[in-house]
């Protein structure tokens, strides 16, 4: 869609990227991501990069664990959830599932 302003404006809504590379270097372009889903992606930002909108996103497992709003180039980054690769998840469970077990192990030991 074309704007007033002269640059194109793209809204993604509910997309899922898997294994994707988003390239928002020095992009004239408006986009907008909205309640997307995004898996083992690697994203491209630098400071070049204006005019970008991603907002109640989910990253698993991406490049990146954060994103910095900034007036000044419109970027406007709000709402997003950065979750940790999975193998690093796996093993924080299977960390907390055996002290768990060891614990329940001593109170059954000393008689409950």
């Amino acid at each position: 869609m074309e704007t007033p302003g002269g640059f194109e404006e793209r809204v993604n809504y509910r997309e899922r990227y898997q294994r994707s590379t988003l390239n928002f270097l020095g992009r004239p372009v408006f986009l907008r991501y909205d309640c997307c889903e995004f898996v083992r992606c690697t994203i491209l930002i630098d400071e070049r990069t204006e005019k970008l909108a991603i907002t109640n996103c989910i990253f698993e497992d991406c490049n990146i664990d954060t994103l910095s709003s900034d007036d000044r180039r419109f970027l406007i980054f709000r709402d997003n959830v950065f979750k940790r690769p999975i193998e690093e998840r796996r093993a924080s469970f299977e960390k907390r599932l055996a002290e768990a077990l060891a614990v329940r192990g001593r109170r059954l030991e000393d008689g409950g």
